[in-house]
């Protein structure tokens, strides 16, 4: 079972008993499904678990209500509801309230979809609001309480898978062109981009939090890490393709300069960049074949060294 589906399962069932229990014990919500929904919303949304983003949440919940209340008394139906949303959107985003958008969407729709809106009053909007607020505050205590998101530490963990990945698929084809054993599997190119774009929106949301965060991620090289993997992962995708085609066409026979060359990245960034050369391989490979090895596997063993070289980096 995938760890991260069970905890946000535990969260999410947690967060729905204790705001049910909130709403039995005080008995002043009459529509329990005001905070449930905010529950859900919040719960699966927890990137910007930050106070900044609590604040904005229950900011543009209540920014939400009240301009749905406005808005009632002038127009209704789906025709409200979109006049409504056109005016609370782009006020929460000058307002910098944006992560309250998903609640404040659904009291909005909720509070325009009620029957008899049109008797909708102050009572109603500030007793429903505050509903909402109640399953807000309950989800958020509990994302912060229960398996918080370390957003650095995960990005340094796909760090790693990655980089160990990149290991492995080298140390196999090097071995397999010294003639030492069978060459490795297809590469699971979907899992490297998986991969590559969660630290990709990971870093989006770091950033998107404040000039603090910005700051971190600038200090320990986030960007020009990410930029370095997109190269990577072009280029190592070819040349996983014009290797394995060596290995088609090659067979057993093995070709120690290019496993020599591949190895080469294993002794740290010390290792020599200089341009791989296969003219003395003595191999059956092609011209056109020869070229586009060499250029391509010389671009990757240097993309390699600029990232073995950016880890040494002290932050």
């Amino acid at each position: 079972m995938d760890a991260n589906l069970l905890r946000q399962s535990l969260r999410l069932g947690l967060s729905i008993l204790i705001t049910c229990a909130i709403a039995q014990h005080f008995q002043r919500i009459t529509y329990l499904w005001y905070p449930l929904l905010a529950v859900i919303t919040v719960v699966d949304d927890q990137d910007e678990n930050s106070l900044q983003a609590a604040r904005g949440r229950i900011l543009g919940t209540a920014v939400g209500g009240l301009v749905t209340f406005l808005v009632h008394t002038i127009l209704s139906g789906w025709i409200g509801i979109l006049v409504s949303l056109l005016i609370t959107i782009p006020v929460l985003r000058r307002m910098g309230w944006s992560s309250g958008l998903s609640t404040a969407v659904v009291v909005t729709v909720m509070f325009l979809g009620i029957d008899a809106y049109t008797k909708l009053n102050w009572s109603y909007v500030f007793n429903r609001s505050l509903d909402t607020l109640v399953g807000i505050a309950v989800a958020l205590v509990m994302g912060r309480l229960l398996w918080p998101k370390n957003r650095l530490a995960r990005m340094q963990e796909l760090h790693q898978q990655l980089e160990a990945s990149l290991q492995q698929r080298l140390e196999a084809h090097s071995a397999a062109l010294m003639g030492e054993g069978p060459p490795p599997a297809a590469i699971n190119a979907e899992a490297i981009t998986r991969q590559l774009l969660e630290l990709q929106r990971l870093i989006n949301v770091e950033n998107n939090l404040g000039e603090r965060q910005a700051r971190t991620l600038k200090r320990l090289r986030w960007p020009q890490r990410m930029s370095l993997w997109r190269c990577l992962q072009v280029r190592w995708l070819l040349v996983e393709r014009l290797i394995q085609r060596v290995h088609q066409e090659l067979g057993p026979n093995p070709l120690p300069e290019l496993s020599h060359y591949l190895s080469a990245h294993l002794n740290g960034p010390g290792a020599p960049a200089e341009a791989l050369r296969l003219e003395s391989s003595g191999s059956a490979l092609a011209l056109p074949q020869r070229i586009a090895l060499e250029e391509q596997v010389t671009r990757f063993q240097r993309l390699i060294r600029s990232q073995q070289l950016l880890n040494r980096v002290q932050p």
